[in-house]
């Protein structure tokens, strides 16, 4: 046996020591120094304050819980025909239930071969299909709404036991060449039609029954006399099995001649009448697209398309906002500190793309009660590309919900 050098000896209790004392203070700086928290508002209301630290739910990251945890998409997915000279713009996952093996995609695509510069009144809502999971590729399946129509967005409301699809836009008949919008769809606006919300039911998402105008915009200076955007969430729940609706939307002033900004609407059922729930924006932030939902603990939340200063319409990456209230009413907190998402996509081999634009961000989510966020929609625009399409990006989480449903499909 071999006698251990002193110096051996030394290096192995000090290793010791600090194997003891670097996890206290690790420990104690978590608690005393400088805490990102104090309270569950801090961590975004998308986990919770513990020891002075966000513990982030599934599908959200960062020091306040305010970023998605998004991973790389499939080289191919969403919604993408631009080879054939066909843009789309957002979309929003649809899954009838939780055992099929299809997945719906309802979203805006443009006729006439036009691109994104001539949305109106180019604009139809279409509804398309895959069998390869959320993210797709999704296949066209058949038209929903004809031109002009744009915006769409489906719920399913457990009350009505119907799919609810809102949008925007009246019937218009377009020219044979892409060519500017000139015509109105009702008050707040007369040069696009993009003013008034409407709405359709339906009980199997292939025949639809038109509802009309449900929310409509104001001939006058009222900041929000351009209303557009819509984002319902129905408000029915176990313990709370009404048909009451929420409604986010982007108003702006007549002609949308002044700032974008988010307001919610109220009603008893989904065919209204809508009332405010307040005479101004809910944050002096200027965004749009707001996308509303309400998470496991009860709290509301909006992604956002945020319209700031190095984001836009093609100005910088800051595109992804997050707002969140513990009630609907508010008071509301916009996230001005921590991007939700950018403009960029990488993909999982390896390549990536930085978007010209990149906005109309939807989510689907956990089939399971806990609303964990699991693929986001957004429509995006290469840099010096007229076309648009739509991109299905996953979350951290997503892998598992795929293989359990793969695994479910394979059960005798």
């Amino acid at each position: 046996m071999f006698p251990i050098p002193l110096y051996s000896l030394e290096m192995k209790l000090l290793h010791f020591a600090l194997c003891l004392i670097l996890p206290i203070l690790a420990l104690a700086n978590t608690k005393t120094s400088n805490p990102t928290c104090k309270i569950d508002e801090h961590c975004s209301l998308n986990g919770l304050c513990h020891h002075g630290s966000c513990i982030c739910d599934p599908g959200w990251k960062s020091f306040d819980c305010g970023a998605l945890d998004l991973i790389s998409a499939p080289l191919k997915n969403g919604y993408n025909k631009t080879d054939t000279g066909t843009s789309s713009w957002g979309s929003k996952i649809i899954h009838r239930t939780p055992d099929s093996e299809t997945f719906d995609l309802f979203l805006a695509e443009f006729t006439h071969d036009c691109g994104l510069d001539y949305w109106s009144p180019y604009s139809r809502i279409v509804h398309a299909t895959s069998s390869t999971g959320p993210a797709g590729p999704y296949e066209f399946a058949a038209e929903v709404v004809g031109t002009f129509s744009h915006n769409p967005t489906v719920v399913y409301s457990h009350m009505d036991r119907k799919y609810l699809l809102y949008y925007i836009g009246c019937p218009y008949t377009v020219p044979d060449i892409c060519v500017p919008p000139s015509f109105t769809c009702g008050p707040g606006n007369t040069i696009n039609g993009e003013s008034g919300i409407s709405v359709s039911s339906s009980s199997d998402l292939e025949t639809w029954t038109s509802h009309g105008q449900i929310l409509l915009g104001r001939d006058d200076g009222w900041w929000d006399a351009d209303i557009t955007n819509p984002s319902p969430f129905p408000l029915y729940s176990p313990n709370h099995p009404a048909g009451e609706m929420a409604l986010a939307y982007r108003g702006c002033p007549y002609n949308c001649s002044g700032a974008e900004l988010i307001n919610l609407a109220t009603a008893e059922n989904f065919l209204g009448p809508y009332r405010k729930v307040q005479k101004d924006p809910l944050f002096e932030n200027p965004n749009e697209d707001p996308f509303l939902w309400r998470d496991k603990r009860g709290n509301f939340h909006m992604l956002l398309h945020s319209l700031e200063d190095g984001g836009g319409f093609g100005d910088g990456p800051k595109v992804g906002r997050h707002a969140f209230s513990k009630t609907l009413e508010g008071p509301w907190t916009f996230n001005a500190k921590t991007l939700a998402f950018d403009t960029t996509v990488i993909f999982e081999d390896g390549s990536f793309v930085d978007y010209f634009r990149r906005e109309r961000p939807q989510l689907f989510f956990s089939e399971d009660g806990e609303m964990t966020p699991l693929y986001l929609t957004t429509g995006v625009q290469e840099v010096g590309k007229e076309g648009s399409y739509t991109v299905i990006q996953p979350l951290d989480g997503a892998a598992y919900y795929e293989r359990q449903l793969y695994e479910h499909h394979l059960e005798p």
